[in-house]
């Protein structure tokens, strides 16, 4: 499977050198052509308290970088409506613990929690989602890869390689 195109921008930070200039250039323009407006990032009305908290913790950040445009409100809003389900399956999970008791034909005997199945679902979902946004540590490792150094290979390089 190939891998996902990348803007030049993040080409460029890696340190790829792999484009001519024309190259850079003609991509530029049309990413800057296919580019969605950002004049509608609103959180949506249907959203919960819990999750508009959650959309004004991350909503700043990716406008500061340039993250966010009016087609990714569905996504995003999706994203923070995880992190409200996440915190009630949380909070339910902390008040009547990892197992309660059911009632069967025999009588009582302690399961699992649903809660929490439903708590692990929802972080799934929102980890998937913030790595989307490149709002996880190795999400933003994967955006921009610190540059390396090139130096000169050594005698014993020249003749037989990286060893």
């Amino acid at each position: 499977m190939p891998r996902k195109p990348m803007p030049v921008s993040i080409v460029e930070a890696r340190g790829k050198k792999n484009l001519t200039h024309k190259e850079r250039e003609e991509r530029k323009s049309a990413e800057e052509a296919i580019q969605p407006s950002k004049d509608k990032v609103v959180a949506p009305e249907w959203l919960d308290e819990i999750a508009k908290q959650e959309w004004d913790n991350v909503i700043e950040d990716l406008k500061e970088h340039d993250i966010v445009t009016n087609i990714d409100v569905g996504s995003l809003a999706v994203c923070c409506d995880a992190y409200s389900q996440y915190v009630q399956a949380h909070k339910e999970v902390a008040e009547y613990g990892l197992t309660v008791l059911e009632e069967t034909k025999y009588g009582e005997k302690r399961v699992k929690n649903p809660a929490v199945t439903v708590q692990k679902q929802y972080a799934e979902i929102y980890k998937q989602f913030m790595s989307e946004f490149g709002l996880s540590p190795s999400a933003r490792l994967k955006l921009v890869m610190p540059k390396k150094e090139e130096k000169e290979p050594s005698e014993f390089e020249k003749k037989f390689g990286d060893v």
